[in-house]
Parts: C-alpha cells; structure tokens; sequence
C-alpha cells in the first residue's frame, strides 16, 4: 500500500522569516518541484487561480478573525479553477487517513486524503494561491507563515471527524488553518458541517458549500459532522515551521 506522508514531525521554527514579497514560499522543497507533463497543464495557468485577498480579507474580516479566531470568504474562485479542484477532487486515488502519532482511528475520524504534491496540478495552482492569503497575514498581523501545506479530503456517507485542533498537545507549528469546500447543491440535511467554538466559546456550524473558503485559528476546536451524501474538501495549514518534503512510502 502506497502512503504519503505530510510533515508531521517537530521541525526548526523559522518564523524570523515569513513568506511575504521579498522572500517568496516554496511550494515544495528543492528537487521536489518538477511539475509532471499532464493534459491539464495546456488548459490551467496560475492566472486562473488568483484571487484579490485583499478585498476578500477586509479590516472588519481581520477585526473579526482577531476576536473571533475564524472567518468566511464565499465565492474564492472563478468557475475555471473551482471546475479544475472539483475534476482533480474527483479522479485521484484516496488514502486512508492518520492521526499524528501514524495511527488510522476509525471511531475518530473517518476521511479519505491525498496530500497535494507536485503532480497535482490544480492543487499546485490552489497553494500558490493560499501562500499569498498567508503572505497578506504576515503583512497584516505578523503571523511568521513559512509555508503551507493541504491534502484533499473525501468524507464517505456516515463519516465525520470528531472534535480536535490541528496542533496537537505541545505544537504550535500551524498558525492558520482553512478549508475549502468542493461540493455544488449542498443542503442543510446533507449533513456534514463544520462545527467550530470560537475564542469567545460560541459554537457556529458552517455548511460546506462549493467554492467557500473557511478560515480559523489552528488551535480552535473543530468537528466535522456526519456527512449524509459524499463530501468533499481541501484541508489547508499555513504553518510557521521549516518546510519538510512528503515521503510517498511503498508497503
């Protein structure tokens, strides 16, 4: 069994020099970013994928993000990148997913994923895109992003993820997380909304619809409810640490 393998191990914090204009992230280490020749490469281009964040992420959205620890943006993307996520969501072979310790607990989490690499080509576009979200934050709030990372989520009917934060007990290397939801025509009673307390301990449960964008603090608690219909989502962290290359691993 193939797995890949995100950065989960404690690395050098670097967050003296966050990602901005003058010192552009890498989107993967050094030897690890040849873009394989596929069909998608002669229809995308990195223009498709930009976004004006600084009109998504007003001074009343940061206002709100400081105090509240999250936030919402909807219609993130034009139709050409929102249709090129969805197709690669779509055809690419899920894994099953792990905790931090390696270990596949069912009861808790119930997700499938495949961590965004180079030979994702509509990924790469997505992360070049959230690199300059996290740029924006270093500018506006200091928060020393290095990098990011995100993997593709699939949530079968009857699965969730219980309540966690992504830094487990004694991390703190992702600063910002998001996700950005995939599915068109989702209703309320198909279940599987993001569940979220935010600083102030209220709970706000944010239905995943296509093309929306939600943004919070990595250390919040969050669940994902239990989905009634096939849901699918890309899981993002903006993390504040040395970049570390992903591991494909042949079992």
């Amino acid at each position: 069994m193939t797995q890949i393998i995100s950065n989960l191990n404690v690395t050098e914090l670097i967050a003296d020099q966050p990602i901005g204009p003058d010192n552009p992230p890498l989107l993967f280490p050094e030897g690890h970013s040849d873009v394989p020749e596929i069909p998608t490469q002669h229809v995308l281009q990195a223009s498709d994928f930009a976004v004006s964040w600084e009109d998504n992420l007003t001074e009343v959205q940061l206002d709100k993000f400081v105090n509240d620890g999250w936030i919402i943006i909807d219609d993130v993307f034009n139709s050409t990148a929102l249709l090129a996520l969805q197709a690669e969501s779509g055809f690419i072979e899920y894994r099953d997913a792990q905790l931090t310790a390696g270990i596949r607990v069912s009861d808790i989490r119930g997700d499938k994923i495949r961590w965004i690499t180079e030979n994702f080509f509509a990924g790469f576009f997505y992360l070049e895109s959230i690199n300059t979200l996290a740029a924006l934050f270093n500018r506006s709030l200091f928060a020393g992003i290095r990098h990011s990372e995100a993997h593709y989520a699939c949530y079968p009917v009857g699965f969730g993820y219980q309540w966690h934060s992504d830094n487990p007990a004694g991390r703190d290397e992702r600063v910002i997380s998001a996700v950005f939801y995939l599915n068109d025509e989702w209703a309320a009673n198909d279940g599987g909304a993001l569940e979220v307390v935010d600083k102030q301990g209220v709970h706000h449960n944010v239905m995943p619809v296509a093309n929306r964008l939600v943004i919070f603090d990595s250390d919040l608690r969050h669940q994902v409810q239990i989905a009634h219909r096939q849901r699918y989502s890309i899981a993002t962290w903006m993390r504040r640490d040395g970049l570390v290359p992903f591991v494909e691993e042949n079992n």
